[in-house]
């Protein structure tokens, strides 16, 4: 058995003060002569013996009391070949996961945190028998040390690693290092985790069994720094298209103990500036920024957010990219006959747009016919006037926008109401409940007279002074039906009638989106068709609803796996960074061909996939966890590895000498100093119960 702090076993001296206590009590007595202490000689003998006994017994469970908080004080360990049974002359195996994180770039007391880090993993090496064998792993980046190393090999390998901006792969690396270590044939093992303690890093460790191996967490120190980084970038709109403006929502955070002041946020696009703020924000405090784009071209269109004037500098820069999809593909869904009064207005809205436009490529098609279509080819569907929907279109229509793309639906006037709310209810947006007015009695029963300005389908087609109320051309209804929707959250009525019902209404299911209407596109129905507003609306909520997949944000975070999905030649398919070519993993899936790549060494930037003609570009950024610099506490530790024994050493507040001794005991021995400290209160607690129930002076 060794010691952490020797100089603590001088306590045990502390131990003689009982017993010179009691030795000074052994004075004799000096005897007098007092008539009324007469009634003492009744005492028997056996009384005074039994008086002795429970005072010495006293004196000794204080004494061995003492001693253990003496004990304590010194921290004392057994070394591994007195664990378990083994033996303590076999060579050992001591994996080593160092963190590389950006965090550890920070200048602590000691240096670089990185730095540092190695200086504790030669303290290691140097703690270690001659035998012993090393695997040392790093958190972030390529995996490139996974071999068993020599002493040399190791201070080698350690040279070369450097603080990444690559993924954080924390918690695969440490139950790789423990598979490794249980699967090895050496007796001892022991697994080192340098770090941080960052909480990020070990927030989404994944439970692994360790037993048997002595497992210690060494901390590098905290470092209090300033750090204010991009939490997210997003946009309230899918709906993009060329020289369609949106905005760009920039959520700036400050990460830090302090208030930032005097920085700034900026974004580029397509490599001009789109703006800049000043940035004040208070320790803990979050703020969004808006910019303003507009994508001249379809494809791919690069940007980035700069921050300005931040004191840690490794993630100020967040890349982004937008898709602008060329052609979006619409199923028409309409029935074959024409009713003899009135043609919907659809074909000729649509007409419209394809001629100012190509944007929209549609398809027409019959209920009947439909079956047979390949939905995926499609980015929105309209089923428009459709008297029954075929309930073998049911489940594709449902994976169809589950999957990210969008219906507009229309009813007929002879529809089949039962059948359509058993459509609806698979997405478990509302029911129609009923009918009101008359078809084709042009005799107006309400009018829409309310609409969700925020929504994409309306953003930017006003233009009004500010303050100044909305107005539009009311469409006056003639007959419709009933729309009752859930009110579960997820769900938008695009426009309302003035007696309270629901004209339009949008109910977001999966990725993609369902946009159901109370009235057909006939003028039967009502004279929105002849409104300014009809044209516009119909126009941008198709488009909506054919955005959901196809146009916005194209990013990849490091630490996962790339997959990237699109229409794309699998035969020629590469991925392109920087200047490296290289060949993905090709899975042919449902809505086209799927990319996946492990890009464990990639960097924040943009990756480019293509197949020599199509070309689709992929920001890629750390995730933003990476940014807080939160540490675990022991609390935290305790609760990331239960039922586990870890050594936890704070190497940042130790001189060199006990750093040596905190490693020794903590990786190289165990602890049993509170062994001693409950020792110490289970004869704390004798003494109490002796002294309170033994009553040895009673005189019987």
């Amino acid at each position: 058995m060794s010691f952490l702090n020797p100089i603590f076993l001088f306590a045990l001296l502390a131990v003689g003060l009982p017993l010179l206590i009691h030795l000074l009590n052994l004075r004799k007595p000096q005897k007098i002569d007092f008539s009324t202490l007469a009634f003492f000689q009744e005492l028997k003998k056996t009384t005074i013996k039994r008086i002795r006994i429970k005072k010495y017994l006293l004196l000794f469970l204080r004494l061995l009391a003492i001693a253990c908080l003496a004990m304590v004080l010194a921290r004392p360990f057994l070394p591994p070949g007195l664990i378990a049974g083994s033996n303590s002359q076999a060579p050992s195996l001591n994996a080593i996961l160092l963190d590389n994180s950006i965090s550890m770039s920070r200048i602590g007391t000691q240096g670089p945190l990185l730095d540092y880090g190695k200086d504790i993993i030669r303290e290691i090496e140097k703690a270690s028998k001659d035998g012993d064998r090393f695997i040392l792993q790093n958190t972030n980046g390529e995996a490139e040390y996974g071999g068993i190393l020599s002493h040399s090999n190791l201070l080698n390998s350690l040279e070369e690693i450097e603080v990444s901006k690559s993924g954080n792969y924390t918690s695969q690396r440490l139950n790789g290092l423990i598979e490794r270590v249980k699967e090895s044939p050496y007796e001892n093992k022991k697994i080192f985790i340098v770090t941080d303690g960052q909480q990020s890093q070990f927030s989404r460790m994944e439970e692994a069994g360790h037993e048997n191996i002595a497992f210690t967490v060494i901390d590098a120190g905290e470092i209090g720094v300033q750090n204010t980084h991009v939490e997210q970038v997003a946009t309230s709109t899918n709906m993009i298209g060329t020289n369609i403006p949106f905005l760009i929502n920039v959520t700036v955070s400050n990460k830090g103990e302090v208030p930032a002041i005097n920085q700034f946020v900026s974004l580029e696009f397509k490599g001009e500036p789109a703006g800049q703020y000043s940035v004040s924000l208070a320790a803990g405090e979050s703020e969004t920024y808006t910019f303003e784009v507009s994508p001249s071209s379809t494809g791919s269109s690069q940007g980035r957010v700069l921050i300005e004037g931040d004191e840690f500098q490794a993630d100020n820069t967040y890349y982004f990219t937008v898709q602008v999809p060329e052609t979006r593909q619409i199923l028409w869904i309409k029935e074959d006959k024409v009713t003899q009064d009135f043609i919907s207005y659809t074909g000729a809205v649509l007409q419209v747009a394809g001629e100012n436009d190509a944007q929209l490529n549609v398809t027409e098609a019959s209920p009947g016919a439909s079956g047979n279509a390949d939905l995926s080819a499609y980015n929105a569907i309209i089923l428009d006037g459709v008297e029954e929907i075929p309930e073998y279109l049911f489940q594709p229509i449902q994976d169809f926008i589950q999957s990210g793309n969008g219906l507009l639906f229309f009813p007929s006037e002879n529809g089949n109401i039962a059948n359509y709310n058993d459509f609806i209810a698979r997405f478990n947006a509302g029911r129609y409940v009923g009918l009101k007015g008359e078809y084709a009695s042009f005799n107006a029963i309400a009018s829409a007279d309310e609409l969700l300005e925020d929504h994409p389908a309306f953003s930017g087609l006003f233009e009004r002074e500010e303050n100044e109320d909305l107005t539009f051309t009311n469409p006056e209804i003639y007959y419709y039906l009933k729309l009752q929707t859930n009110d579960n959250g997820s769900g938008y009525d695009l426009l309302e009638l003035n007696n309270g019902d629901v004209l339009v209404h949008e109910k977001k299911f999966g990725e993609g989106s369902l946009v159901l209407s109370a009235i057909g596109n006939d003028p039967g129905w009502s004279d929105f068709p002849v409104k300014p507003l009809f044209a516009p609306f119909y126009y941008r909520t198709l488009l909506f609803a054919a955005s959901s997949d196809e146009g916005g944000f194209a990013n990849h975070t490091l630490g996962r796996t790339f997959s990237w999905t699109g229409d794309i030649e699998s035969d020629q398919a590469v991925l392109v960074k920087e200047v490296a070519q290289i060949k993905p993993n090709v899975n042919v899936v449902t809505n086209g061909i799927e990319l996946s790549y492990p890009a464990e060494e990639w960097l924040p930037g943009w990756v480019t996939v293509t197949d020599g003609d199509k070309e689709v570009i992929v920001s890629v950024n750390m995730e933003n966890t990476e940014s807080g610099f939160a540490e675990m506490t022991e609390e935290n530790f305790e609760t990331t590895f239960p039922n586990t024994n870890v050594a936890l050493v704070d190497a940042a507040n130790v001189g060199d000498e006990e750093l040596e001794r905190e490693i020794q005991a903590s990786g190289f021995g165990q602890e049993i100093w509170h062994w001693f400290m409950l020792a110490g209160l289970l004869l704390l607690v004798t003494e109490s119960m002796i002294s309170i129930w033994y009553k040895a002076e009673t005189v019987s």
